[in-house]
C-alpha cells in the first residue's frame, strides 16, 4: 500500500460556470481519490480557480460587476458550490488570490531566481489571448493559434523576465526516458517529448503592470506582474503549505497525480517540472534525500470534450451545466456515462442519446435488474432472508455452469485495481460489465444457465446456493463501483440489508472477501435502483 495519494484537477478560470467538460476532469479526480480512500490510503483531492487571469478581468466588466475581487468571490463561491452540491468530496480548493498561495508564489519565484535562472529582455512575439500564451513560430498555424482559430493573435512588444526554460531541456529528456510513466497516455508523452526536443524556449513569467489588472506583483519589481502560468502552476503546492507549512507540504508533495486537458500538457509536463527542477536548486524543501527534485510522480492528459460532435463554446450555447443535467439524470448514472463511454486519455462526444441508451441498458436492464431479480427471488423462496446455506458451497458455480466462482471474484477484484492504478476508469467499467470473470454479463447469464425460478420447485438446496452466489456477487458489484457512483453504491448495499457505513469501517480487505453476507440475514424489500425515464 502506498503511504499516500495526492490527486489534482487543473484550477478552472471563472469567467464561466462549471461545464459538463470541466465536470469530467473533476469526476475523474474524485472516483480515483474515493478508490484510494476505500483502500484505507490517506488522501488529499484538490481542486480549485484560476484567478490571476486576464480572462477574469474580462468577465468581470462584461458583467458588470462592483469590483473585480467581487466577481471573483462570487464566481470561486459558484464553482465550489456546484461540487459541493455534486457530491464532489474535494479535500481542499485552492484559490489564486488566496494568501496562502501568494506566499507560495514569492518563495518560489525567489527560489528560482537565486538559482540564476530568471533574468529581463525586450522582446517582440504574438500572443494567444483565449490561451493566455506567447506562441512561438512552431505553434502558429496559418497565423492563427490551432486552439483559437477565430480569434486574432495580437503582436506584444515588451520588456519582462524570463525563466531560463531551455536550460533544462536535456533534463526533462532524461526524464521521459527513464520515467515513462511520467507523461500519460503514451500519446501524450510522445507528443511532449517531440515539444521539449524541438521547440522548448525560454519563457515570459511576467508582464508589465500597466497592460494588466490583475496579477501577483513580481518580487521587488512592482512594475511587472507574474505571468499566469508560472503562477498557476504553483497552486499545487500552495495548497499542501508550500510557503507556509513545511511540514504539511513534505507530508503530501510531490503530487501523486495531475489530471489536465490535453490543451495544456506543455506548460504541465514541460514547463513544470523544469520549474521544479530551476527552485530545487536552492530550495532544499523541493529535494529528495538524495539531493534530485520532488517531482510529480504522474500527469495524465484527458483529450477534447465535444457535445454531439461540437466543441464546446459559448459562442454556440451549447455548454452543459452540470447541475440542470442532475435534475434528469441521478448524477451517479452521469458520472458512469463520463468514465465509461470516453476511453480516458482520449477525445471524446456527450450525447444525450448515448447516456440515455446508457441508463436504461448497462445500469437499469444489467445492474438495477440483477439486483432486482436476485433480492426478489430470495425473498420469495426463503422467507424474506438471504439464503441460509454451507459458503462452501457457493464458492464455485453449479455444474454445467459457466460462472467463475469466488476465484474469478477475486481476478475481476484485481483487474479492477490495476485499471484505477493506472487511471484507466474506463477500462475498470467495461471489466466488471463485460470482463471474462464473475462480470455483470456473466452473473446474468448465470442467471439464465440456472434458471431458479423454475430450479426452486425441484431442488430448494441448489436454488439458494445460486441465489446466495447473486446477492454476494452484488455486494461485491457495489463497493467495486463505490468510487465511480457511491449513492448507488450504497443503495445497493442497503438493498441487501447491511449498513454501508458499518460495512466500510471492515476495510477493503473485508469487503473483499468472498460472504460478507450472513446467510439468514433480513432481506429488505427491493426498490427499483434506476426508475424509468420520464
Amino acid at each position: 500500500m502506498t503511504n499516500k495519494f495526492y490527486v489534482t484537477t487543473p484550477i478552472y478560470y471563472v469567467n464561466d460556470k462549471p461545464h459538463i467538460g470541466s465536470t469530467y476532469t473533476t469526476v475523474a479526480a474524485d472516483a480515483l481519490a474515493r478508490a484510494h480512500r476505500l483502500r484505507g490510503v490517506p488522501t488529499l483531492f484538490l481542486t480549485g480557480t484560476d484567478e490571476n487571469s486576464q480572462k477574469n478581468v474580462e468577465a468581470a466588466q462584461k458583467a458588470k460587476a462592483a469590483d473585480l475581487q467581487t466577481y471573483l468571490d462570487d464566481m470561486a463561491a459558484i464553482w465550489q458550490k456546484t461540487w459541493k452540491t455534486l457530491g464532489i468530496s474535494f479535500d481542499d480548493f485552492i484559490r489564486t488570490t488566496e494568501e496562502r498561495h501568494l506566499k507560495a508564489v514569492k518563495r518560489f519565484w525567489r527560489a528560482v531566481e537565486k538559482s540564476s535562472d530568471i533574468y529581463k529582455d525586450s522582446y517582440e512575439r504574438m500572443y494567444c489571448v483565449g490561451c493566455e500564451e506567447f506562441k512561438t513560430q512552431f505553434e502558429v498555424k496559418d497565423g492563427h493559434c490551432p486552439l483559437h482559430p477565430n480569434k486574432e493573435l495580437q503582436l506584444v512588444k515588451e520588456e519582462n523576465y524570463f525563466f531560463k526554460a531551455s536550460a533544462y531541456k536535456d533534463e526533462l529528456l532524461k526524464l521521459y526516458h527513464t520515467h515513462p510513466e511520467f507523461v500519460q497516455p503514451v500519446s501524450r508523452m510522445n507528443e511532449v517529448r517531440g515539444y521539449v526536443k524541438d521547440a522548448f524556449e525560454d519563457f515570459s513569467i511576467s508582464r508589465e503592470a500597466q497592460k494588466l489588472s490583475c496579477g501577483i506583483p513580481v518580487p521587488g519589481d512592482d512594475s511587472q506582474r507574474i505571468y499566469v502560468w508560472f503562477d498557476a502552476l504553483i497552486n499545487y503546492m500552495s495548497a499542501v503549505g508550500y510557503g507556509t507549512d513545511d511540514k504539511l507540504f513534505n507530508k503530501w508533495w510531490p503530487a501523486s497525480l495531475h489530471l489536465v486537458g490535453k490543451d495544456i500538457i506543455k506548460f504541465h509536463c514541460a514547463l513544470w517540472p523544469a520549474m521544479i527542477m530551476s527552485a530545487a536548486k536552492s530550495d532544499p524543501l523541493l529535494q529528495n534525500e538524495n539531493g534530485t527534485p520532488k517531482l510529480p510522480e504522474r500527469i495524465f492528459a484527458h483529450g477534447f470534450f465535444t457535445i454531439d460532435g461540437q466543441k464546446i463554446s459559448k459562442s454556440l450555447g451549447n455548454a452543459i451545466d452540470p447541475l440542470d443535467l442532475a435534475k434528469e439524470y441521478p448524477f451517479d448514472a452521469i458520472r458512469y456515462f463520463l468514465l465509461r463511454e470516453i476511453p480516458f486519455g482520449e477525445d471524446g462526444d456527450f450525447s444525450k442519446t448515448r447516456l440515455a441508451d446508457r441508463y436504461n441498458s448497462d445500469l437499469g436492464n444489467t445492474l438495477g435488474n440483477l439486483l432486482n431479480r436476485a433480492i426478489s427471488m430470495s425473498r420469495k423462496y426463503f422467507d424474506n432472508k438471504v439464503p441460509s446455506c454451507e459458503l462452501q458451497d457457493t464458492r464455485i458455480g453449479l455444474e454445467g455452469t459457466s460462472w467463475a466462482g469466488s476465484e474469478g471474484m477475486d481476478t475481476l477484484w484485481q483487474e479492477v485495481d490495476q485499471y484505477i492504478d493506472a487511471a484507466r476508469l474506463d477500462l475498470a467499467l467495461e471489466t466488471i460489465w463485460n470482463g471474462e470473470n464473475c462480470s455483470l454479463i456473466s452473473a446474468n447469464k448465470y442467471v439464465e444457465e440456472t434458471r431458479p425460478f423454475k430450479l426452486a420447485k425441484d431442488n430448494l438446496e441448489q436454488t439458494g446456493i445460486v441465489l446466495y452466489t447473486l446477492l454476494e456477487a452484488c455486494r461485491q458489484y457495489a463497493w467495486m463501483l463505490e468510487p465511480i457512483m457511491p449513492n448507488i453504491a450504497e443503495e445497493i448495499i442497503r438493498q441487501l440489508g447491511q449498513d454501508p457505513k458499518k460495512e466500510r469501517k471492515q476495510g477493503i480487505k473485508v469487503l473483499k472477501t468472498w460472504g460478507g453476507l450472513k446467510p439468514g440475514s433480513e432481506l429488505p424489500e427491493p426498490k427499483i435502483l434506476f426508475p424509468k425515464l420520464v
